[in-house]
């Protein structure tokens, strides 16, 4: 009750409750991951939550809402009290691209988050199922195109959706999407012979791929990664100019207080910068890349009128 009238008192004035900040955390802290267990995010989420329970002095809790391509999740941490402990595990889906696929989103991206740090820049990998007639790139496009409409592929998030439509638009293949809750389920069918291709993350096929179920015929940045290095960019495989990466980063409701986003920017960029961390990355095909507040802000910004452009193109936008 002290603590309240304190915090009143000072709020009157303008002054920001000392205690509001000083002693955070004094509880756990929920993290919520809007896609499924077993997904990319929820891997990273993980690894991080417990690399930053010690420097916190409290317990991260993992929480997965998955559905509606994250929207779930991210409108559930819109609505959650602005205290630091819920807190959003974000992607390029829930903050860039969703604003541009539905129309009655049930949260603003830009109006109810504050961003804390970016975790990750994601390269994701063209895959076939193992007894697709195809082994390279350049003989995937020329099966595609003599089968136009007849090849379908898995969509788990919105980075297999924009990744598939750059590659359509560069190429003029025409293959018909299939929209999954998740990735895991997706890569489950295409092993199964009932999908023909996916681009998807590195840390969810790589498994597959090194035990031949899955055949990797590109990654999409620019440069090779360290995690499947054996296999050519998408650039160089004859796809001239092909590069495209995914990302996700820790978001609070907006209105939390500045000094709890900078504990935890602290607290998360420690972790991301560590050699732990570097070695978890290379196994997942991830690469750190942790910014202050405003650099993350100021990026999800700049992302979201890009995926709102190559969007426009899937005929998806807007539902």
């Amino acid at each position: 009750m002290k603590n309240l009238v304190l915090g009143l008192s000072l709020a009157l004035f303008g002054v920001t409750p000392v205690w509001s900040s000083t002693t955070y955390p004094e509880r756990p802290i929920t993290m919520v991951v809007p896609f499924p267990a077993g997904s990319t995010t929820d891997a990273m989420t993980r690894f991080l939550s417990k690399e930053v329970e010690a420097e916190l002095g409290q317990t991260l809790v993992v929480e997965n809402k998955a559905g509606a391509q994250g929207s779930i999740a991210a409108a559930y941490v819109s609505r959650a009290k602005a205290d630091g402990y819920t807190l959003l595990v974000g992607t390029n889906s829930t903050q860039s691209a969703n604003v541009h696929l539905f129309k009655d989103l049930s949260y603003d991206p830009a109006k109810d988050f504050a961003a804390i740090t970016q975790f990750t820049m994601n390269p994701l990998v063209l895959v076939v199922r193992e007894d697709l007639p195809v082994k390279t790139l350049p003989e995937f496009l020329e099966y595609a195109k003599s089968r136009p409409g007849k090849l379908n592929y898995g969509v788990g998030n919105s980075g297999s959706l924009a990744s598939v439509q750059m590659l359509k638009d560069m190429t003029g293949i025409d293959a018909m999407d299939i929209q999954y809750a998740g990735t895991p389920q997706a890569i489950t069918d295409l092993i199964a012979g009932r999908l023909d291709f996916m681009i998807t993350d590195i840390s969810v096929t790589r498994p597959y791929v090194e035990a031949g179920k899955l055949r990797a015929l590109g990654v999409t940045p620019i440069k090779t990664t360290r995690a499947l290095p054996n296999v050519p960019t998408m650039h160089a495989a004859g796809l001239s100019g092909y590069d495209f990466v995914a990302w996700g980063g820790l978001f609070a409701p907006e209105g939390t207080d500045p000094a709890i986003v900078d504990r935890l920017n602290k607290a998360f960029v420690n972790a991301l910068k560590s050699p732990r961390a570097a070695e978890f990355f290379d196994r997942q095909g991830q690469e750190a890349f942790p910014r202050s507040p405003n650099d993350f802000t100021s990026y999800v910004s700049a992302q979201t009128d890009m995926w709102g452009a190559l969007l426009a193109k899937t005929g998806r936008a807007k539902q």
